[in-house]
């Protein structure tokens, strides 16, 4: 009934009227199904769902455009984009990996993504997880059947660095597949395709996104890994990203740049104010680091991502506890990458037992540095240690 009120169907406006305009912003194509003008096209066009527009499941013109802004950002042939960073992981390991093989992830991983590499051994896939130092050490976990190393460098928690060059030089004399999770530097700061990584995922939720109303995830690398992704990962597991969060991640992308470089000093700031306080043992972010890590992160990283964890001497959890209530300018929340700062402790009062797995303390807090004036943040931060220990 509605389009009978209508001068002309849908489809014939936009035919009609797409080259009269020209958009400022990227255009958001908020639809499901696309139509055709004859039948033999549609036929054409049906062999590859995944890179033609037949149904937003398998390609979409506002997430094409957002896919390719990600491929010449990131300096790889293609990427692929989906619904959360989890999406792009879970279809990644279950496209390249099958019933008999083995996977290796080191040091410290998403969490969300080390409970699925454990959940699918359902399944016959094996997980080894290590702790390294220097690539060297993971050549005694290789076995026949390994297909993948996966990283996180920086890693999650601990913010600790691993060298790129070395692993990819074990891997490929093994003949094994290395994903690297590179969300914590984003993809301005750090660039793994040039040290050789295979596969490269982003949580695009954090700073590509970068205004904590939109969630996604990309995988990135050759051409023909990531259409086989797109073909089995994508389309059966349906982590599709909705054309308009793809919108609003390209929005994000475009002032990725400006928002890093402020992000970039901010930490570096903060880190310098609060670095020599007695009341704090240990501060986790590669700025901090010393030694070995120090090289690595002169080594790989061109800037440095606001994302850092600390550890109080004091371990009592309710000073902890009331330290983290008195903050007043860090919200208490999940994720990172917005405009506001975050602070998330590690222990809930009852996952001790994954804290030691984990090597963190009882004192051990998540923090992220945003947008905020970065004075007001250390005040914030000072004012709290001081209330409380």
């Amino acid at each position: 009934m509605l389009l009978k009120n209508c001068p002309e169907d849908v489809c014939t406006y936009i035919k009609k009227n797409k080259e009269t305009y020209v958009p400022v912003g990227p255009e958001l194509v908020q639809t499901s199904t696309f139509c055709y003008d004859d039948y033999q096209n549609f036929m054409d066009q049906s062999k590859d769902e995944n890179n033609n527009y037949i149904y937003t499941r398998g390609a979409n013109p506002t997430t094409s455009y957002l896919e390719d802004m990600l491929s010449d950002l990131i300096g790889c042939q293609k990427c692929k984009v989906f619904s959360s960073g989890m999406g792009a992981i879970a279809a990644t390991l279950l496209t390249l990996l099958k019933q008999g093989d083995h996977m290796i992830m080191l040091n410290t991983i998403y969490g969300e993504a080390y409970s699925f590499a454990k959940y699918i051994n359902k399944f016959g896939i094996e997980l080894t997880k290590v702790y390294i130092e220097k690539p060297e050490e993971v050549v005694q976990y290789i076995q026949d059947n390994t297909k993948i190393i996966y990283l996180e460098s920086p890693s999650h928690q601990k913010c600790q660095m691993l060298d790129l060059e070395g692993i990819v030089q074990i891997a490929k004399a093994h003949g094994i597949t290395t994903v690297m999770d590179a969300t914590w530097a984003s993809p301005l700061f750090m660039k793994p395709f040039s040290y050789g990584i295979d596969l490269v995922i982003h949580s695009m939720t954090k700073y590509i996104a970068g205004h904590s109303d939109s969630l996604g995830g990309v995988v990135c690398g050759s051409t023909d890994v990531i259409d086989t992704i797109s073909e089995y990962g994508l389309r059966f597991l349906g982590s599709v990203s909705s054309p308009f969060n793809s919108w609003l991640t390209i929005r994000g992308l475009r002032t990725l740049p400006v928002r890093m470089s402020y992000l970039s000093h901010a930490i570096v700031q903060f880190i310098d104010a609060i670095r020599d306080d007695p009341r704090i043992a240990k501060i986790y972010h590669p700025y901090a680091a010393t030694g070995y890590q120090q090289e690595l992160s002169k080594k790989y990283l061109s800037g440095y991502g606001s994302l850092f964890s600390l550890e109080l001497v004091d371990e009592d959890f309710d000073k902890l506890t009331a330290f983290v209530d008195k903050l007043s300018h860090f919200s208490i929340g999940v994720s990172w990458g917005g405009f506001e700062s975050l602070v998330l402790p590690s222990f809930k009062g009852d996952n001790q037992a994954k804290l030691d797995e984990r090597g963190l303390r009882k004192s051990h807090m998540r923090m992220y540095i945003g947008l905020e004036n970065t004075q007001t943040l250390i005040d914030d931060f000072t004012q709290a240690l001081d209330s409380v220990y």
